[in-house]
C-alpha cells in the first residue's frame, strides 16, 4: 500500500512545480528500414521513411515532468538557429516555460541525429559546441534564476558537460541558491568532479559514472554501499541514487541505509533518456511528499516503461498507474 492514494498523488503532481537547468539537446531521427548492401561498399542502404525530432538532455528531463503532470520551467542555451527555434516550439507546445531558454549566436543548437532502422540504432552524429557559457549569459541566468526559483518546489541541475556547468563556481552558485531558499535540489551528473555538486539533495549517477568518481576518490567500485557512504558524507548529500540499467536502480541513506530495487522493464528496445526520466520522477515523486523507497519505487517502474520505447521519450503518469494496477500495486 501507498502512502498516498493514486488520486491524492495526482492532485499533487498537478500541483507541483519544478526547475529544470541545464544542457538542452535537440534530438533527431532519421527512420527506416535496411534491406540490402551498398553495391559501392560494404555498408547498408538506408532507406529513410520518416524525421522527427524530440526533446533530449535537460530538456527531455522537463518533457518526462510535464508527462507527469508537473509544471515546469527550462533554463538552458541554444542557437541564434533554426534547430534552437525547433526546440523552443516543441518545449512551449509540451506547454515547458521557456523563458529562462536563451540563445547565444556564438554556439549552435546541440543536436543528436539518430539513424534508426527495425528499432535499432545504426548510428549517432553529434553536432555541439563544448565551451563554457560566457559571462554575459551567465548573469541573465543568474537573473532569471534568482526570479524563477521563488515560484517552484524544487530544481533539477541536468549535467550533459555541453558548456552550462563547466564553470564550478557557476555550478555551485547554482546549488547554494537553492539550498538557501530552502528548495530540493536533484543532479544527474556527467562530470567525475563531484566537488561542484556539493550540497546538492542527491546525485544520481549511472552505474558507469559512479564507478568513474569511486576510482577517482580511490574508492571500491564494485561496493556500491561503501562508497556511496563516503560520497553521501564527503560531499553533504542528503541520499545517493546510482541507476543500474538492466539491474535496477540502487539508493543509499546515511539513516535508512542501502536499498537495491530489480528492475521493472519488460523489454528494453532503447536506454537513451532513461537517466532523464529517472531524475525527473525521482524529483516529482519526492517533492509530492512520498517516502524515499516509494519515490524510489515508483521511479523505477517509470524507467523501466521508458527502456521500451524507441527513441527519447517521456513517460506519462497514465502508464505508471496502469503498470501499477496490472500488477496490483494501488495505493488505498
Amino acid at each position: 500500500m501507498w502512502s498516498l492514494s493514486l488520486n491524492k498523488i495526482e492532485e499533487k503532481l498537478r500541483n507541483t512545480k519544478l526547475l529544470v537547468i541545464g544542457d538542452c539537446i535537440l534530438d533527431r531521427y532519421f527512420v527506416g528500414e535496411v534491406s540490402r548492401i551498398s553495391p559501392e561498399a560494404p555498408v547498408p542502404i538506408f532507406d529513410l521513411k520518416e524525421t522527427y525530432f524530440s526533446l533530449g538532455g535537460a530538456a527531455n528531463v522537463a518533457a518526462n515532468l510535464r508527462g507527469l503532470n508537473v509544471q515546469v520551467e527550462l533554463m538552458g542555451v541554444v542557437g541564434k538557429d533554426e534547430h534552437g527555434k525547433i526546440l523552443k516550439n516543441l518545449a512551449k507546445k509540451q506547454e515547458i516555460g521557456i523563458k529562462g531558454i536563451l540563445e547565444s549566436a556564438s554556439r549552435p543548437t546541440t543536436i543528436k541525429t539518430r539513424i534508426i532502422a527495425q528499432s535499432q540504432q545504426l548510428l549517432r552524429i553529434d553536432k555541439e559546441e563544448r565551451k563554457p557559457i560566457n559571462k554575459n549569459l551567465k548573469k541573465k541566468f543568474q537573473e532569471i534564476y534568482e526570479e524563477i526559483l521563488d515560484k517552484v518546489d524544487g530544481v533539477i541541475l541536468s549535467d550533459y558537460a555541453k558548456g552550462m556547468f563547466l564553470s564550478e563556481s557557476f555550478c555551485a552558485w547554482i546549488i547554494g541558491e537553492a539550498r538557501r531558499k530552502g528548495k530540493f535540489l536533484m543532479v544527474d551528473p556527467k562530470s567525475v568532479e563531484w566537488k561542484k555538486y556539493e550540497g546538492a539533495t542527491s546525485i544520481t549517477p549511472n552505474l558507469k559514472e559512479f564507478k568513474q568518481t569511486a576510482f577517482k576518490e580511490n574508492l571500491p567500485q564494485e561496493n556500491l554501499k561503501e562508497s556511496a557512504e563516503v560520497l553521501v558524507k564527503k560531499y553533504n548529500l542528503d541520499f545517493l541514487v546510482v541507476t543500474l540499467g538492466k539491474d535496477g536502480i540502487f539508493l543509499y541513506h546515511p539513516e535508512e541505509g542501502a536499498f537495491h530495487l530489480p528492475a521493472q522493464a519488460k523489454e528494453v528496445y532503447d536506454v537513451s533518456g532513461a537517466g532523464d526520466t529517472v531524475v525527473a520522477s525521482l524529483s516529482a515523486f519526492y517533492a509530492v511528499g512520498l517516502s524515499l523507497k516509494e519515490t524510489l519505487e515508483l521511479a523505477n517502474i517509470a524507467a523501466g516503461i521508458v527502456v521500451g520505447k524507441v527513441g527519447t521519450k517521456p513517460v506519462y503518469w497514465e502508464e505508471i498507474k496502469s503498470f501499477l494496477k496490472e500488477n496490483s500495486m494501488e495505493g488505498g
